[in-house]
């Protein structure tokens, strides 16, 4: 078990490791609920598996030492489950991410070049999004940024050649103009 312990803590924290990484690739799930689901998960099991290998340890100091970092580890997991639950239970509902919302899709060979509008909240403007997604399979997409804009609410994309994507960024407010972006892929 204690051996156990030790590959389940490796496993969990690389897991929690990859998920925070800002990395050109990143692997969501093509149901946006699922995607809360996984960071609910995690932050369930993060403090779980540092009990649990602390558990495990022979000697006193490492005993406390795991302990001391599950009941560290518990207060922020527990924050992140509390706001992914509650972002979870609406989109499971109404089936929608608000805050990740697609405006737009060109289908290019066998990838799908998505446009979204982000919303963080009450105390933040729209953004736009421009992902290259590429399905993996078992629901699970491969996605990288090709473009962001903040402070943009509307967008549309048009498919020029096969090498490049045409992105209209309405303006934001009337101090801004239209922008266009045009995208090599």
């Amino acid at each position: 078990m204690k051996r156990f312990s030790s590959i389940a803590l490796v496993i969990v924290v690389t897991l929690v490791i990859l998920n925070m990484s800002n990395l050109p690739w990143e692997l969501r799930f093509a149901a946006p609920q699922h995607n809360y689901l996984f960071v609910m998960i995690l932050a369930i099991i993060l403090p779980a598996s540092v009990l649990l290998w602390s558990l495990y340890r022979r000697t006193k100091l490492l005993k406390v030492s795991g302990l001391l970092v599950a009941l560290a580890a518990a207060v922020p997991s527990f924050i992140v489950f509390i706001f992914a639950a509650g972002d979870y239970s609406e989109i499971k509902q109404s089936g929608v991410d608000n805050s990740f919302a697609e405006l737009n899709r060109l289908n290019v060979n066998d990838d799908n070049y998505v446009l979204y509008r982000t919303d963080r909240g009450a105390t933040t403007s729209y953004g736009l999004v421009l992902r290259l997604e590429r399905e993996i399979g078992f629901g699970i997409h491969a996605v990288k940024v090709v473009h962001s804009k903040y402070k943009a609410a509307e967008g549309q994309l048009e498919l020029l050649s096969e090498s490049q994507i045409k992105m209209q960024i309405q303006p934001y407010d009337t101090q801004d103009q239209m922008e266009v972006v045009v995208l090599d892929i």
